[in-house]
């Protein structure tokens, strides 16, 4: 295979979930029939990414079964090369279990992953010296260390390795309580923090996790004094979404939203923000992040269905209405 095969603008590895979610607002104990969609935040990005017309590509383990080949197919349908996941024979899949919640309900998410297929991904399962040299940009998540020993391993030996080949990393928090610990989740950013360009966290989970009594700017400032990030993005609902870049405050537009999903918003900031790094334009990627992240709050599913025609009104700074 030739080195141009290689070349990707995004490389990222994770964990992917068949998400299986109660038809309409129904609670879980109520049904009796589940929607099965994919979701897992690195493919997330990386699907989005693929959509706005970049090369990426997303490294796992998946089960050698109808389940894994489910979330495979689903990658490629994007855009997304899928050509290093490991295949496993009797594995299992991680499952998610979502659970809408319309106000006043709370929307909840159950997993059923232990002892996954992804949960053992290690530093032998790919190439990755040789995908890090052919490789823009690195994106990891503070999910995938909470996974095991093995994650957790290779996302530190990763971030390394690409800021070693000078290569950028980011890294989304992605805090989640019923996963790891604040005290686990501190240890694996701190672990990975001399090696990113781009951090990625909620606020208030910059305040619960990682003990900041800061706010706003003061807030992305004490970040980015404490870890050594040059950039820090920070969502804030129902605030702005704020980015601070080597001491440069950029702030995102708002955007009405309908809620329809609350998942997979954040990644499609994520993948808004890659974009604009790729293309050198910091306000480009906040706002087209922001813009993306809307959409995916009104569309159902993880993945973000961003298309030539969402783009096409994003840059003409139109919204909603309708079109015939």
């Amino acid at each position: 295979m030739t080195e141009k095969a290689f070349r990707y603008d995004l490389l990222t590895l994770g964990e992917t979930l068949l998400r299986l979610s109660p038809p309409g607002a129904q609670r879980i104990e109520q049904a009796r029939a589940f929607e099965i969609g994919v979701g897992g935040t690195e493919l997330n990005v990386a699907a989005l990414l693929a959509r706005l017309g970049r090369r990426t590509a997303w490294v796992s383990r998946l089960p050698e079964s109808p389940l894994g080949r489910i979330i495979a197919g689903e990658a490629r349908r994007h855009g997304v090369d899928t050509r290093w996941v490991k295949w496993v024979a009797g594995a299992r899949q991680g499952l998610m279990f979502y659970e809408p919640g319309p106000e006043p309900r709370t929307s909840r998410v159950f997993y059923d992953r232990k002892a996954s297929a992804a949960s053992a991904l290690a530093f032998e399962d790919a190439p990755w010296e040789r995908l890090i040299a052919a490789s823009a940009r690195l994106h990891l998540s503070g999910i995938t260390p909470a996974l095991g020993e093995s994650c957790r391993a290779l996302v530190l030996k990763l971030a390394a390795l690409a800021a070693a080949a000078k290569k950028p990393v980011s890294y989304d928090l992605n805090y989640r309580s019923t996963l790891t610990t604040p005290s686990a989740a501190r240890a694996a950013l701190e672990a990975v923090a001399p090696y990113l360009d781009l951090l990625v966290l909620a606020e208030r989970d910059a305040r619960s996790v990682l003990d900041f009594g800061e706010s706003g700017e003061r807030l992305a400032e004490a970040l980015a004094a404490r870890y050594g990030v040059p950039i820090i993005a920070l969502t804030r609902p129902p605030d702005a979404d704020l980015l601070l870049a080597r001491g440069a405050a950029f702030f995102a537009p708002r955007y009405p939203v309908e809620l329809v999903d609350r998942i997979g918003a954040g990644d499609s900031l994520v993948a808004g923000l890659i974009h604009g790094l790729l293309e050198g334009d910091i306000q480009l990627g906040l706002s087209l992040g922001a813009f993306a992240a809307a959409m995916a709050l009104a569309t159902p599913g993880d993945i973000n269905f961003l298309g030539p025609e969402d783009l096409a009104r994003f840059h003409a700074g139109l919204t909603g209405g309708l079109e015939r």
